[in-house]
């Protein structure tokens, strides 16, 4: 797959147009997300992706639904994604792999004909100070924590294989993305521009899924 985005010569630098995923999902960079496409308009962008160029950007729903061409309301940041395989099923369907590159957030919707296409800006990676590292530290610990937890309680669950190196960004991505969180709460994250912010809303989450289960084991 060919990648490069197109640029709008009238627009600012910043601001580029690409093609568009509106899920009920959170793609967070760094993270691989299988889709399956099979309504035409995605079949279509499946083909752009194939034959133009291999980058698109997933947003969360915030209400309704995008089955049928829309009618749904979309938060404004998102993440452009790489599509790094794909294959036809014997359905006509199409199973694509794309992992999560870049922050986005959408400034406009554009005709979606033949499929969903905006205006977006790439936003940098959220700040990082001298907080951030140990808050992550604290999150690995949690997750794993929240994993003997379900384990206990029956959950077939494996302690996740995570280090963090000189990313903590990436990796509180990560942990984000392997942690039962709602998609709500992944987006809270998304949004963050203070990783220190993102990483303590990762933190609190992660606590309360603990509290819930322990409750749910009968501890204190």
């Amino acid at each position: 797959m060919r990648s490069g985005l197109r640029r709008l010569g009238a627009m600012p630098p910043a601001l580029e147009t690409l093609p568009m995923f509106p899920l009920g999902l959170v793609a967070l960079p760094g993270s691989v997300i299988p889709l399956r496409l099979f309504e035409p308009r995605y079949l279509a962008l499946h083909e752009h992706l194939v034959i133009e160029d291999d980058h698109f950007g997933i947003v969360l729903i915030e209400r309704g639904t995008a089955e049928a061409g829309g009618g749904d309301d979309r938060f404004a940041v998102g993440t452009v994604m790489s599509a790094v395989r794909s294959s036809v099923l014997d359905d006509g369907s199409v199973l694509v792999f794309a992992v999560g590159q870049q922050r986005i957030r959408i400034h406009e919707w554009l005709d979606p004909q033949p499929y969903p296409f905006a205006v977006v800006e790439w936003l940098g990676q959220p700040a990082v100070d001298a907080s951030t590292e140990p808050l992550v530290h604290e999150c690995v610990r949690l997750l794993g924590e929240l994993v003997e937890v379900a384990a206990s309680l029956g959950s077939d669950v494996s302690e996740p294989n995570l280090t963090i190196g000189d990313d903590v960004v990436a990796a509180m991505y990560e942990i984000a993305h392997i942690a039962p969180l709602q998609e709500i709460d992944q987006q809270r994250i998304l949004e963050q521009e203070s990783a220190s912010a993102a990483a303590e809303i990762l933190r609190t989450e992660i606590c309360g899924i603990i509290e819930i289960l322990e409750h749910e084991s009968g501890g204190t």
